[in-house]
């Protein structure tokens, strides 16, 4: 599969699970197509998360290419999410999956190793290489996004069309998800009764 057919595939699989597609500046990022969905929940805080899916494909891909797609794609995202400024109940995910037929082994490495943190946005890179059926992304959990963990590897498997794909916590770091889910019941009650308190000062 060339590596446009198995972006169309993506795009596709994403749509279905209810992205909307969006226009990406071409003078930022040249060649990218984008999607996009944003979702409130109350276990995450009572924040909403803009996620955008953003592909490039490259040719020969390489570390420096990863780290520029990641660092344009992140910047390009929050300039057009629109709503409340970041680190206001909002939050940004991108998920730039650079396609390749050919991606070096240090562009896969830096892939896996953990990602940057970033003030209110999270950017977890995929390599896909559609020829040899090869995945790279960081698979362990991140603790400064527990929160969205699921939520974002949920997004992971749909853009690789794989259930069982090595995406985001699937390799170990899981106590922390457990104990987040077991204390949100707790954590719940404390925001709400901190506003509750808030509203009747």
């Amino acid at each position: 599969m060339t590596p446009d057919v198995w972006t169309d595939a993506a795009l596709t699989r994403l749509q279905a699970a209810g992205y909307k597609a969006v226009e990406v500046d071409q003078t930022v990022l040249p060649g990218a197509r984008a999607v996009r969905r944003s979702d409130f929940r109350i276990r995450w805080f009572l924040t909403r998360l803009h996620t955008f899916v953003v592909f490039v494909v490259v040719e020969r891909a390489t570390e420096a290419d990863l780290s520029a797609i990641t660092d344009l794609a992140a910047k390009w995202a929050k300039s057009v999410k629109g709503g409340l400024p970041i680190g206001f109940q909002t939050g940004v995910a991108v998920i730039p999956v650079i396609v390749s037929s050919s991606a070096d082994q240090a562009a896969q490495a830096a892939a896996l190793a953990k990602p940057r943190k970033r003030f209110s946005t999270m950017a977890f890179p995929v390599i896909v290489d559609p020829a040899r059926m090869i995945i790279a992304t960081h698979n362990r959990t991140v603790a400064w996004g527990i929160a969205y963990m699921d939520f974002l590897a949920d997004q992971q498997r749909i853009v690789v069309g794989a259930p069982e794909a090595p995406v985001l916590g699937t390799q170990g770091g899981r106590a922390l998800v457990v104990a987040y889910k077991l204390l949100l019941p707790l954590l719940g009650l404390l925001v709400l009764a901190g506003v509750a308190t808030f509203l009747l000062l």
